[in-house]
């Protein structure tokens, strides 16, 4: 019997190893969705950090605290928010984003569990502030950086997705929260939350996985070389790119801008509707929504049109909900308005998946979740400067708004992709 050829052996082993490569990448192409759900449960979660408005309200009746008193808890929890993006960022490019979300857990859980149990501002500072803050900030950074790397193809689509369950926790979330603390109370609430957001974000962990290389390489010869970033850089080299610094000053300007009406939407709607705190909530209810449809519209246009044409969108947007919000307050109608509610934020909502997409475009995916914590300090600047923006008459908030809208739209001219 002769013996098998062996170059023939050699023609069958490599079309059988093609051919389970190839089944493989597209059994990756399809659970990359189940991952994709599960990161946008995951930042539902995380997403709760931003419903303080709603749980501080007993808190105040219980202790006497001021709203200015409990107010700071928020901006605590922002500035431990963007504190734990950056940790974040670390800790998953050297650790990976399964340890990340086990700290994530623990300091989440914790955060809640020491809230149900405080009896002072100071004790509310650290547990909701601090740990809830600072636990929030780095499951939010380890789970978008994981997410966007699995989709190298649709990166502003699955970034605005992504961010519409992290918008919509604090609607959904808080609006459920609200009634357990008027069944349960405030303590047993917040007891509850921590355990079952502990446990959940614990699962994510043992769930959700990093892309593997050999994935994002048949990926990239799959898009027939069609480039979805430009370059691969690290912090460092981030920093001395004049296109970060004015990415940044555009961020934090429409972030500004959009907070600014945000912060005041809901009194100054009552005063169309006779001051009428219900209906003015439902209608300044209508910001949250429009953001969660302009994550996903915007990050859709980010990977159709590209940073310059979303950019500029997002700017005009703005532009067009400052006009709108004018023309309001001198006709004093609530269709006005609540178009102007709607514009603001389509067109806060499209700054988030903008700043995803773009750090993965212009700086790479090596060190994507380094740098997209580092891009996203801009909300710390947006969240001082929005806030002050409307301390004074709201015709002053839309003109500023306005301003900051030009600003944006000449930034979107002025970036431009190195040769």
């Amino acid at each position: 019997m002769p013996s098998a050829d062996p170059a023939v052996g050699g023609v069958i082993v490599v079309a059988y190893r093609k051919v389970l490569m190839e089944a493989m990448f597209h059994a990756q192409r399809q659970i990359r969705w189940l991952y994709l759900l599960l990161s946008v449960v995951l930042l539902l979660c995380l997403g709760l950090i931003y419903a303080w408005s709603i749980f501080r309200v007993p808190l105040e009746n219980e202790f006497g605290w001021s709203k200015a008193e409990t107010s700071i808890t928020f901006s605590i929890s922002m500035m431990m928010f963007c504190l734990g993006g950056v940790v974040s960022g670390v800790l998953t490019e050297r650790r990976g984003v399964r340890t990340t979300l086990i700290l994530c857990a623990v300091l989440l859980a914790s955060g809640f569990v020491s809230t149900s149990g405080i009896h002072s501002l100071w004790g509310i500072y650290a547990a909701y502030g601090g740990l809830a803050g600072l636990g929030s900030g780095l499951g939010y950074n380890a789970v978008i950086s994981t997410i966007v790397k699995w989709f190298p193809d649709r990166q502003g689509f699955v970034s605005g997705i992504s961010l519409m369950g992290f918008g919509f926790g604090a609607m959904i979330l808080g609006t459920l929260g609200a009634s357990l603390i008027i069944t349960v109370g405030w303590r047993l609430t917040f007891l509850l939350i921590g355990i079952t957001f502990g446990v959940l974000v614990l699962l994510g962990a043992a769930l959700l996985r990093p892309a593997p290389m050999d994935f994002l390489q048949q990926m990239k010869h799959a898009m027939k070389g069609r480039g979805v970033f430009l370059e691969d850089v690290d912090y460092r080299q981030m920093l001395r790119r004049k296109n970060f610094w004015l990415y940044v000053c555009w961020a934090a300007a429409l972030g500004a801008g959009g907070l600014a009406v945000i912060n005041i939407s809901a009194s100054y709607a009552s005063g169309f509707l006779g001051g009428d705190l219900t209906e003015a909530a439902a209608v300044a209810g209508i910001v949250s929504v429009a953001n969660g449809i302009g994550r996903v519209a915007f990050g859709q246009l980010f990977d159709s049109k590209g940073y310059k044409v979303t950019m500029l969108s997002v700017s005009l947007t703005f532009f067009l909900a400052g006009a709108a919000l004018l023309s309001a307050e001198y006709t004093g109608q609530l269709a006005i308005l609540a178009a102007g509610f709607t514009l603001i934020g389509l067109s806060y909502g499209g700054v988030t998946p903008t700043n995803s997409a773009y750090t993965a475009y212009f700086f790479g995916q090596k060190h994507y979740a380094l740098n997209f914590s580092i891009i996203n300090l801009n909300l710390i600047a947006a969240s001082y400067i929005g806030p002050m923006c409307a301390s004074g008459a709201p015709m002053t908030a839309f003109l500023i708004m306005i301003g900051l809208a030009v600003l944006g739209m000449c930034l979107s001219f002025v970036i431009k992709t190195p040769s």
